[in-house]
């Protein structure tokens, strides 16, 4: 962008290639490393920058996790700005794309032009960034060079994991996340609160649990929708045919702060609902959040907690949502409605098993859960997957099936819609966790199937589904109300308008009754680490 001599100009900061970013690991401690510098980038390095700078000609409108907008009365005072930022990035941060961009002159009088000038600017960024050389190609790798051993790329220094480990080469990048761990650490304990930080590993690599690991990604449903015609949205909450910057500011910096605000709300609540329903030494150290920004949440944990903190989860995000009053407004007006829905993808997998490919399987299955609407907007709900052999392929492709006829009837019944089935539509219900439940139900102390008979079932369907169908009339027998029991555990018919085909809700009640707490054990792959200098 040229030199403007009036007017005012929108400044976008943004970091690039986060999941690659974050997920390049497959210790915790530098998953989580990474996820707080990317985090200090929209929401102290910006800050920081603009102190420094000292100027009353930078107003900050918004900060967020590895995203700030600025107005600026100059590109001059804009560039400073970002030249700051991207500079403490090359240093504190290697391996992290950020980019900023000075977007052009507007007059601020004019209420017509800002909008227009900020779609402007994200335009501006997009192409930028897509023009930057990758990260990666600053650390050309050459025969002479000595490897870092998890992330491939030249090595710095070494770094020290524990005592009974020599000491292993590590890249720049991989040092500075070991460094930021600490500062994740502090700032979970400081939004978590003692009690609720127990179930976070006091050795961020020690992530106990009882033989298998969940990753969940969870981001709120249509949050996106909320910025298109967000001046129209904005226009109609004030009962206004013209907004003002100052107005345009103001909302744009109430909604990041209200999003942030209840995606932290609503993960506390789903933490205390876990320690309230179980045992708070029994938990401990079993869940660690991972990405907490903005409607985005990441966290690894204790397979068998996985269920039920994505549905304490989304409960409580649909309620702090809707008691923002600006958020909700906003939301009211795109969507109809004052809470948001959040839905959630779940992959448990083996502690030792790739936590980057583990994330991609968790957010295949966040867009799968995503799919369900109704009266305009997506339905809460989550999808899951047990990854028994690698999750190098597609989702689609790890999904099993069995043959009827030559149409496949799928051995999964997800996703589930965390809704109650009289409040979903006819087509829905079969999707409603409430049925699940109730097979779980089924397969516990106190129900009719026992684990031997289920197998049974299962054992029959690896065979044919004339079989699967055959073991389980003889099963229904000797129940009480068998056509109820049928209706759950024969094959589902997918009525809705787009169906993925007809399914089993079976085995994945099998699933869940297999993932228990037990014992807490710490994964081989990451245990004891300690960073050569740096606190533990």
């Amino acid at each position: 962008m040229g030199e403007a001599t009036a007017g005012r100009h929108w400044v976008l900061i943004e970091t690039g290639g986060n999941q690659r970013y974050i997920f390049g690991s497959n210790r915790l401690r530098h998953v989580v490393g990474a996820s707080q510098l990317v985090h200090e980038v929209g929401t102290e390095w910006v800050l920081t920058a603009v102190e420094q700078l000292a100027s009353p000609a930078v107003e900050v409108v918004m900060t967020a996790s590895g995203k700030a907008l600025l107005l600026v009365d100059s590109a001059q005072a804009g560039r400073a700005v970002i030249r700051k930022v991207t500079s403490r990035a090359l240093v504190e941060a290697p391996g992290l794309l950020v980019t900023g961009v000075v977007g052009p002159a507007f007059d601020p009088a004019d209420d017509e032009a800002h909008e227009q000038a900020r779609e402007d600017t994200y335009r501006c960024h997009a192409r930028v960034r897509a023009t930057r050389r990758d990260p990666l190609v600053r650390d050309r790798v050459f025969p002479w060079h000595r490897l870092c051993r998890d992330s491939g790329q030249p090595a710095a220094r070494e770094e020290v994991y524990g005592e009974a480990e020599e000491p292993a080469p590590a890249s720049a990048g991989v040092l500075a996340r070991s460094r930021a761990r600490g500062r994740a650490r502090g700032r979970l304990r400081g939004q978590l609160g003692d009690r609720l930080a127990a179930v976070v590993p006091v050795h961020l690599d020690e992530l106990r649990h009882s033989g298998w690991v969940a990753v969940v990604h969870a981001d709120g449903n249509g949050v996106g929708g909320l910025f298109h015609g967000f001046i129209e949205h904005v226009a109609r909450v004030e009962g206004t045919e013209r907004v003002s910057l100052a107005t345009h500011a103001r909302f744009q910096r109430a909604v990041a702060t209200e999003l942030e605000a209840a995606t932290w709300d609503a993960v506390r609540d789903a933490i205390t609902t876990l320690l309230d329903d179980g045992s708070e030494d029994g938990l401990r150290e079993r869940l660690l959040p991972v990405v907490i920004g903005g409607d985005d949440v990441t966290v690894a944990c204790d397979a068998a907690l996985a269920v039920p903190f994505v549905r304490a989860f989304a409960d409580a995000f649909a309620r702090h949502t809707a008691a923002q009053p600006t958020l909700s407004a906003i939301a009211r007006e795109a969507t109809g409605y004052a809470g948001l829905t959040a839905s959630a993808g779940i992959a448990v997998v083996k502690s030792h098993h790739p936590f980057a490919t583990a994330y991609e399987l968790a957010e295949a299955l966040t867009v799968s859960a995503k799919r369900f609407k109704f009266d305009g907007r997506s339905l809460a709900g989550f999808d899951f997957h047990v990854a028994h052999t690698s999750t190098l392929r597609s989702l689609a492709m790890l999904r099993e099936y069995i043959d009827r006829d030559g149409e496949a009837v799928a051995r999964h019944a997800g996703p589930y819609l965390l809704s109650h089935a009289e409040d979903l539509p006819s087509a829905l219900r079969q999707r409603s966790v409430e049925l699940l439940d109730e097979v779980c139900g089924w397969l516990g102390p106190r129900g009719w199937l026992s684990a031997a008979q289920a197998h049974a079932l299962r054992e029959a369907a690896d065979r044919s589904l004339p079989e699967y169908r055959r073991q389980l009339a003889l099963l229904l027998d000797r129940v009480a109300h068998p056509g109820h029991a049928r209706d759950l555990l024969d094959v589902q018919a997918d009525d809705t308008a787009d169906p993925a085909g007809p399914f089993l809700r079976l085995f994945d009640a099998l699933h869940l009754r297999g993932l228990r707490l037990e014992s807490p054990t710490l994964s081989p792959a990451n245990a004891g680490p300690t960073h050569d200098g740096g606190a533990r």
